[in-house]
């Protein structure tokens, strides 16, 4: 969310008896002064790509439901939390469906979406692929300072609202095989405005993967992610994971300017798979040495 409120105003029109809860949503207004809309940054993208990218659905050898939780600076009150379900069908020889539902919360802020997806995929060659997909959804955006005492009641910036929004995205990607891929996308097309100020920006998104299989037990999975939007500076995360016997998974990432992290997995069964990620941040909040959590949990259906 971009506010065009001068920082030093919401220092002076909270109070703090709230501690941290207001301080956290004060940080997240002011981060977002500068950068433009909270948006929530997974470090399993290259597990779940459809949230990012509506052309990854139905491109995977069989269908699945993915359940995602990531909840960041942990130990803070009111810091961000983020709730995923996706689901990715395969539609036909060619297409494929995708489902999504999130809740997005931080500080005063919360975001309800829903949307779908549409994919096709087509052969360029006997080796290399293209596939295009779009996106449609609603999402229920509301801001909530009833855990924020405000110094100034009344004033018109700090008010309860909330709206219901359409929106849609789009999104490319060129692979080759199961292995090598660049995809880029916009999930989000339009920006949100809840009036006094509160608009946010729309983000581009770029990633690039490839699948290296290092003997008969070791595949290397290097992937990278790349976002943007206007008005905001360009951030990318790294991330490195490797997959032992086609069961265990052990990997590390590294988000621009702002933490790094260690993950693990485990092929369970046939259809169930678990992913974690832990991160410790990088950048300033590092001083009080808060830790975010990201889990996931994946059902396949078939072999």
């Amino acid at each position: 969310m971009k506010n065009n409120i001068d920082f030093k105003q919401r220092v002076d029109q909270f109070k703090w008896s709230k501690g941290l809860v207001a301080l956290v949503s004060l940080l997240v207004l002011a981060a977002t002064t500068t950068y433009g809309q909270l948006e929530a940054g997974y470090s399993m993208y290259r597990f779940n790509p459809q949230v990012l990218s509506p052309a990854h659905s139905g491109s995977t050898a069989t269908s699945d439901v993915t359940l995602m939780n990531r909840q960041q600076w942990l130990g803070i009150e009111g810091a961000p939390k983020t709730y995923v379900f996706s689901g990715n069908f395969k539609y036909g020889a060619q297409s494929g469906l995708g489902v999504n539902a999130m809740l997005d919360q931080a500080g005063p802020m919360k975001i309800t979406t829903f949307s779908a997806d549409y994919a096709y995929h087509t052969k360029l060659s006997e080796e290399w692929s293209f596939s295009g997909g779009i996106r449609a959804g609603l999402a229920n955006l509301a801001l909530n300072f009833d855990e924020t005492n405000l110094v100034h009641q009344g004033d018109p910036t700090f008010v309860n609202r909330s709206a219901m929004k359409f929106n849609t995205g789009w999104g490319l990607k060129i692979a080759k095989g199961d292995g090598f891929f660049v995809s880029v996308s916009q999930p989000r097309l339009l920006k949100y405005d809840l009036g006094s100020g509160f608009k946010d920006a729309a983000y581009f998104y770029g990633m690039v993967g490839t699948k290296i299989k290092a003997n008969q037990n070791v595949t290397i999975y290097p992937s990278a992610l790349v976002r943007t939007a206007s008005g905001v500076p360009l951030s990318w995360d790294a991330n490195l994971l490797v997959n032992l016997a086609g069961r265990f998974d052990i990997g590390a990432n590294y988000r621009n300017q702002d933490s790094w992290g260690i993950r693990a997995g485990i092929q369970g069964t046939k259809n169930i798979y678990l992913g974690y990620v832990f991160e410790m941040p990088t950048s300033q909040l590092s001083r009080v040495s808060v830790q975010s959590h990201e889990i996931a949990l994946r059902y396949s259906f078939g072999k």
